[in-house]
């Protein structure tokens, strides 16, 4: 049985969030085997900070007790990463006013910078995806999240979180890769969780976001933190207290068995049902409207497709068997590919016993992805005046 724990936390004071998080980090940790002589990476949600106390990311006060408690704890390394969408993680923890007390303690802060595809577990639906392979140079993974709403999960907890793991230009693809199938995204999602596997999930949840997440909402006060070794257990456990018990991502995971038990420790918090979003069939998956037509254009054009070298194929039809939404057809023993019907989940290049259908990426996808390298390149010499 996964323990959730949870501790009351009403404010960013330095002394009240060092208590708290002890609190439940103590037993977490342990857990995880421990912390000390061990590498750790901390992914939090560095989305934006425009403002003081923005609650589109994770607050500062917040990430400096975390890595006190996790120096403390004697960790042989410590590294803040992460793939915030428009500026680099340094920058934003620049306009945190934190960097000082971080580069004290010897925390390294950085962007994912090696994305590989990664091979899945046996229980994804999607065999292959392209994710920052840091988090496999370390030996404990925190999941540091917020408590926000979002147009497209409804909620942004510990398993969304790790989206952020995934390159800015291939995140635009899987939002128009699903279109409003949005199952589809949430076990895109739930691949990615189940990847990972981070050994310590962190929410922050003392002032959460509510309305129009996950960057534009209002601020809410909720007053608690919570921790588990678990994810999915945290979100489910955090989504009931949140009145929002069915997310797409929660949905998924009854559907596919991996839903945990879980058992709620310490300070459980008694706390109101956040005001949501407007439903999201009224708007596309991050929140901005696009005419459909614009939509299928940029649809046809940025995405990576299957293609099948037909000289190789020798016309086995296991792709098409194994074509989750059943959009591949035979026809005269070669594969056809309804692109408009393709999630590009890639299992047909996955299981083809001659390597005969390869994943071709768009030359907007290349030009795309060059261009946001560009910009990357050029807020990091801004921010560190190189």
């Amino acid at each position: 049985m996964t323990e959730v724990h949870y501790s009351q936390c009403k404010s960013y004071d330095a002394a009240e969030l060092d208590a708290a998080l002890e609190k439940i980090l103590a037993p977490v940790a342990a857990q995880a085997g421990g912390i000390a002589g061990k590498k750790v990476m901390i992914k939090p949600n560095l989305l934006e900070y425009r403002k003081e106390n923005d609650p589109a990311s994770v607050h500062p006060q917040l990430l400096l007790a975390l890595c006190r408690y996790i120096h403390k704890e004697n960790a042989a390394a410590i590294a803040v990463i992460e793939n915030p969408a428009v500026r680099t993680a340094d920058a934003v923890v620049k306009s945190m006013d934190i960097m000082p007390e971080l580069e004290k303690m010897g925390v390294t802060v950085k962007n994912c910078t090696n994305y590989t595809k990664c091979k899945m577990p046996e229980a994804c639906r999607y065999r292959t995806l392209e994710a920052a392979a840091e988090f496999q140079e370390y030996d404990i993974i925190v999941d540091f999240a917020k408590a926000k709403t979002h147009a497209m999960m409804i909620l942004t907890c510990g398993v969304k979180n790790l989206f952020g793991l995934v390159r800015g230009s291939e995140r635009l693809a899987w939002h128009l890769a699903v279109g409003r199938n949005f199952d589809d995204f949430a076990d895109m999602l739930l691949d990615l969780y189940l990847l990972v596997r981070p050994q310590i999930t962190l929410l922050d949840a003392v002032t959460g976001m509510e309305g129009n997440g996950p960057g534009s909402g209002d601020a809410v006060e909720l007053g608690f933190l919570a921790a588990s070794n678990d994810a999915l257990a945290l979100d489910r456990s955090v989504a009931e207290k949140l009145g929002v018990a069915d997310t797409p991502i929660l949905k998924q995971a009854a559907k596919r068995g991996l839903m945990p038990e879980y058992v709620e420790c310490q300070e459980i918090p008694d706390i109101r049902a956040i005001r949501l979003p407007e439903p999201p069939e009224k708007k596309l998956e991050w929140g901005v409207y696009f005419p459909v037509r614009l939509r299928t254009f940029l649809r046809n054009k940025l995405l990576s497709r299957p293609v099948v070298n037909k000289p190789e194929c020798i016309g086995c039809g296991l792709c098409a068997q194994k074509c989750p939404p059943q959009t591949l057809k035979m026809v005269e023993n070669k594969p056809v590919f309804d692109y408009p019907g393709c999630i590009r989940c890639f299992c047909c290049q996955e299981f083809c016993p001659k390597g005969a259908i390869t994943v071709e990426k768009s030359p907007w996808m290349k030009v795309l992805s060059a261009l946001e390298k560009f910009i990357r390149k050029l807020n990091l010499r801004r921010s560190t005046g190189r």
